[in-house]
């Protein structure tokens, strides 16, 4: 069976910059877009090995179409990546590419994060939907049902990317991070300024860290499909007196 990806990114604007360099340019959010997309490969890897290698040749893509320099990706081995958690795998993929361009790195991951990311995967299989404003609320307004984030939030313009793999893969957590970084053209590149966006307030926690990451995901029957795979990513920005 083809297997079928479809991919959802929340954020106030979008803003397309063709420029060559791959650090962020002035008054923009987030570095600068591939030019086109570099598809995904495999349909089902076998290994870590492979995972490594998607990433690079997109990489390597990137480089040529923008003339920047971004560095090969080295993935930990397939040992110490199989003990990893989703969280633990996401936030190591997210801050290696947004250290390959000189971004702040993502703090951690969070616990009331990856609530709000856990419930919102199991509703969108449990209800067979797939969209932003599924249950009635936006992402941020899921976000700030957790009172921790309600009370000490600084806004961010990008919440949440979502992604559903109908007919099931050996690595959706990867795949879900990989598409949303170099595929992602048919959404204007949404879901990847989502992952490498500049704009947080770096005002709590250690200086040049700031940011949660929370990812939820969630397997079972969806549009009549019966192994397909949802991934949430949430992030959000603490306030100064986050504890």
């Amino acid at each position: 069976m083809e297997k079928r990806l479809h991919t959802l990114s929340c954020i106030v604007l979008a803003m397309l910059i063709s420029l060559t360099t791959c650090l962020t340019p002035a008054l923009a959010s987030h570095p600068p877009d591939p030019i086109k997309d570099t598809d995904w490969d495999y349909s089902q890897q076998s290994s870590l090995a492979e995972i490594e290698a998607q990433f690079n040749l997109a990489r390597a893509n990137e480089n040529t179409q923008n003339g920047c320099s971004l560095p090969p990706i080295q993935l930990p081995n397939q040992y110490k990546w199989d003990t990893m958690s989703d969280n633990e795998k996401a936030l190591w993929l997210i801050n290696d590419e947004r250290r390959a361009r000189n971004l702040e790195l993502l703090d951690g991951t969070e616990d009331n994060v990856t609530e709000v990311a856990r419930y919102y995967a199991d509703y969108l299989m449990k209800t067979d939907t797939f969209d932003h404003l599924a249950d009635g609320r936006s992402p941020w307004e899921r976000l700030a049902s957790a009172k921790a984030i309600h009370t000490c939030s600084d806004f961010l313009s990008v919440a949440e990317n979502l992604a559903v793999f109908w007919s099931g893969t050996t690595f959706p957590l990867e795949q879900a991070v990989y598409m949303w970084l170099y595929a992602d053209s048919g959404s204007n590149w949404g879901h990847r300024h989502t992952i490498l966006w500049d704009a947080f307030n770096d005002n709590s926690g250690m200086t040049g860290s700031e940011g949660f990451l929370g990812i939820g995901r969630a397997t079972g029957k969806h549009h009549g499909y019966p192994k397909a795979e949802i991934v949430v990513m949430n992030v959000f920005d603490p306030c100064s007196s986050w504890n």
